[in-house]
């Protein structure tokens, strides 16, 4: 009988770590509590109703296709519905500049495989989506964070660092940014700021890799230009996700980049699940196809910019002064500060007793700061749960100040 079974285990798994999150999320199912820790979808905003016709239809005129292996690159159809989409920000996207993968995080497990030896360099903003921070961890890469504002990733820093690098003759492997509702502070990256990055990049050559599952969930303001659409030199990797925009049960997403990084990158993926479901890219092609998308997504940018609005103006009436937050305009997520000399790591077990729970600043910071921060999300509790849930917090923030 072997002793110790974690002897077996490859470097890569033992440097793989828990999503906090996700351990997080474990409190949250208690009785009575009012969570704003997760990013979840409202599940009202499912268009359950469109999805069950159009699977029976699949099933009766295409069901020996919809139920057997694909292609690991994608569907054609679906493929062909995705580069008309996209080719309304940039011309010139085709089907095969683009490959469905199961999910978003998927595409990130997928750039780190192909991309990452162990003691690269990853460049990540400060704060950072965890799930990049998990995936690229679980590949032994070096993550060096550059501070935000509210403008988003500060590029004075940037170039300091990227400076740094090259006198030492190194250079990152890529430059990981979500520029749209960032996850997870809701800070949207600036038209000037997108330019200086390409143009960073371009000196420094190095990739960039734009996460953009928010990028549709615009409630207020004026849009700003997708990284990729700018990038004239070919160096953007885009990931993109029908979890937000339509179901995050069908598990689909999809990878934009220049055609040699995605060869590799389909090889990658063929080691993974040889193919994402078959029949789930094809009842969303057919929903696009209807042209029922863009109106779904404008039905969801109705239900979470309310949801947005009752979140802050229940802030503004209950938080203490000193406390300051975020003003997102769209997506999921705002970022809360507290005074420097509070711990949000600390008040959660207290936030817990009173039946409320966020997630703690320091998930999302690849230097382990952030320990006065928390994200809220606002899309999956009720108008009336997020009124009592901030008053909660609110009162055990102010108890403890």
């Amino acid at each position: 009988m072997i002793k110790d079974l974690s002897a077996f285990y490859s470097k890569n798994a033992l440097n793989m770590k828990r999503s906090e999150i996700r351990e997080l999320l474990k409190f949250t199912r208690q009785p009575g509590i009012i969570s704003f820790a997760g990013g979840l979808p409202a599940p009202d905003t499912f268009p359950v109703k469109e999805i069950e016709e159009i699977s029976c239809r699949l099933l009766r005129e295409k069901g020996a296709t919809a139920l057997q292996y694909g292609t690991t690159e994608g569907e054609a159809p679906l493929r062909e519905e995705l580069a008309k989409w996209m080719s309304q920000e940039k011309s010139g996207i085709k089907p095969e500049n683009i490959f469905i993968t199961s999910g978003s995080q998927q595409g990130l497990d997928i750039v780190s495989k192909v991309f990452l030896d162990p003691g690269d360099t990853v460049i990540v903003e400060l704060p950072s989506y965890v799930g990049g921070l998990q995936a690229f961890t679980a590949y032994r890469a070096k993550m060096v964070g550059v501070p935000q504002d509210d403008e988003g990733m500060r590029m004075d820093k940037l170039e300091k660092v990227l400076g740094k690098m090259a006198q030492k003759k190194k250079k990152p492997k890529f430059i990981y940014v979500v520029p749209d509702f960032q996850n997870p502070s809701g800070i949207t990256m600036s038209l000037e700021r997108r330019k200086k990055l390409l143009e960073l990049a371009y000196r420094y050559e190095v990739p960039i890799v734009e996460d953009s599952p928010y990028r549709d969930l615009r409630f207020t303001g004026d849009p700003v230009p997708p990284i990729y659409s700018l990038d004239t030199q070919n160096q953007v990797i885009v990931l993109g996700t029908f979890s937000k925009i339509f179901c995050p049960g069908l598990r689909l997403a999809w990878i934009t980049a220049p055609a040699e990084w995605m060869d590799r990158m389909i090889v990658a993926k063929q080691s993974m699940d040889l193919c994402s479901p078959s029949f789930n890219q094809l009842i969303t092609a057919e929903y696009m196809k209807q042209g029922l998308l863009q109106p779904q997504i404008e039905r969801i940018k109705l239900i979470y910019g309310q949801k947005r609005q009752v979140m802050l103006k229940a802030l503004k009436k209950h938080m203490p002064k000193g406390v300051k937050w975020t003003k997102p305009e769209g997506g999921l997520f705002l970022w809360i500060r507290l005074p420097k000399n509070m711990s949000a790591n600390e008040l959660f077990p207290k936030a817990i007793e009173e039946k409320v729970a966020y997630v703690v600043g320091t998930a999302f910071h690849c230097d382990g700061k952030g320990q006065n921060a928390m994200r809220m999300n606002f899309s999956y509790p009720t108008e009336a749960q997020i009124e009592e849930g901030i008053l909660r917090l609110a009162t055990m923030i102010r108890k403890n100040m």
